[in-house]
């Protein structure tokens, strides 16, 4: 029996992200439950009279990992109504690559006209975080591997790229007024020693090693630069999808945010789609649709 405050939502589309199928592929017993991004149609309100009437298009993010269903009980305060003119599977990309990147960018301070850089710029979150920069008023810099990689940052706009495997050439464009990292290890290393006064480095993720060496005495002459460590988990108790996710659609909506998709598909092609995104045979998004 769902709880006062969720409704009962029909799942039409979800969203693929290489987080949850890491952890799926490093459960113990090979089995789990997984399913972050969501949209679909309200079926049964809740109780407490919260959240939108039923027949509504919603998205959200569910931190049960219950999204890859047919049908999922979910807190009102992680779902958000859809606008007419935001496609299902544009809707399905936002919850937790979107809400990541928009937390992270409001987490910088005073970015207007001043440098952020944006390590794996070709990830979901990157890509997000990329245009919210910019859209900020930032001067976004996209941390790219390869070369290959560019055109992907060129469909979202005319950003610099900083092409490097290790972090050297980061300081070249420096100093940083706010640096989202996803990456870790020594591009994470070199960002922090690029940050200016004031400067705010975001991380949320790890795909390199987690640890980082940092030169204390040097981070503490840089002037007030910070570390924050972000989980949209914590932070959605306090600052709620439902009054996030609306952001990022209206941005969908009037055209002025990209969620490029790359792949979309039924769900019945989960098993190949999921691993050419683990192996990252392609960038951007994938949605599935199910049927």
């Amino acid at each position: 029996t769902p709880y006062s405050n969720e409704a009962i939502v029909n799942i039409n589309t979800i969203s693929l992200n290489r987080g949850e199928l890491r952890r799926a592929q490093s459960a113990s017993d090979g089995k789990l439950q997984i399913g972050w991004d969501f949209m679909g149609t309200l079926d049964k309100p809740a109780r407490d009279g919260s959240g939108p009437p039923v027949g509504t298009r919603v998205v959200g993010f569910s931190p049960r990992m219950e999204g890859w269903a047919e049908q999922i009980s979910i807190a009102t305060s992680y779902i958000a109504p859809i606008p007419a003119s935001v496609s299902n599977a544009q809707a399905a990309t936002t919850p937790v690559a979107g809400l990541t990147a928009l937390h992270a960018i409001d987490a910088g301070i005073g970015i207007l006209g001043r440098k952020a850089l944006i390590t794996g710029a070709t990830g979901g979150v990157g890509m997000f975080a990329i245009q919210l920069a910019a859209l900020a008023g930032a001067l976004p810099y996209a941390q790219i591997r390869r070369l290959d990689q560019k055109s992907f940052i060129e469909k979202l706009g005319e950003f610099p790229i900083i092409v490097t495997v290790d972090g050297d050439a980061l300081a070249d464009h420096g100093q940083y007024r706010l640096i989202i990292d996803g990456v870790s290890g020594s591009i994470l290393k070199k960002a922090i020693e690029a940050l200016g006064p004031d400067g705010m480095c975001v991380c949320y993720g790890v795909t390199d090693t987690p640890e980082v060496p940092i030169d204390i005495g040097t981070f503490m002459r840089i002037g007030l630069a910070q570390i924050m460590g972000f989980h949209l988990y914590a932070k959605s108790e306090t600052s709620p999808p439902s009054e996030n996710l609306p952001r990022l659609l209206t941005l969908i909506e009037n055209g002025s945010l990209n969620c490029v998709i790359e792949r979309e598909s039924s769900w019945s092609e989960i098993n190949r789609i999921a691993q050419d995104l683990i192996d990252r045979k392609f960038l951007g998004k994938a949605v599935l649709h199910i049927d």
